[in-house]
């Protein structure tokens, strides 16, 4: 059992919205993830339930993003490249993605951070935490 799953079953983790406790709720359907050169890989992520509000949210692993279907590393290896000052069409074709993927990953980093930029370090798939 993960650390997470282990937090979910001792009432640990909490409910972004009100704070109240999240519980197991079953899972979210399958997706299939972009691992970049690694291939793809299909997840099937836990679902949760809050006991006060009773929104449900989906646990992700750390490796993936919300609404996106490459895995972490890939999205922060394209950020990492633009932040060296390639452009996103080079940056494309060197990770073989279509450039119109890495446009919008790049527009959207810009639009959410502010400089200088954190440039993310993404856990790769399998490399959970331990505690």
């Amino acid at each position: 059992m993960t650390g997470t799953a282990l937090d979910l079953d001792n009432g640990r983790l909490r409910c972004p919205a009100c704070r109240g406790a999240l519980r197991p709720w079953g899972m979210a359907r399958e997706r299939v993830v972009r691992l970049g050169d690694a291939g793809d890989l299909k997840v099937r992520p836990h679902r949760t339930r809050c006991v006060k509000c009773h929104r449900t949210h989906v646990l992700l692993p750390e490796w993936m993003l919300a609404r996106r279907a490459y895995a972490a590393p890939v999205v922060a290896e394209a950020i990492a490249a633009h932040a060296r000052g390639k452009g996103y069409r080079r940056i494309a074709l060197s990770m073989g993605l279509p450039e119109t993927t890495v446009r919008d990953w790049l527009r959207s980093f810009d639009r959410n951070t502010s400089p200088p930029h954190d440039i993310p370090q993404a856990p790769a798939p399998g490399s959970a935490k331990r505690r």
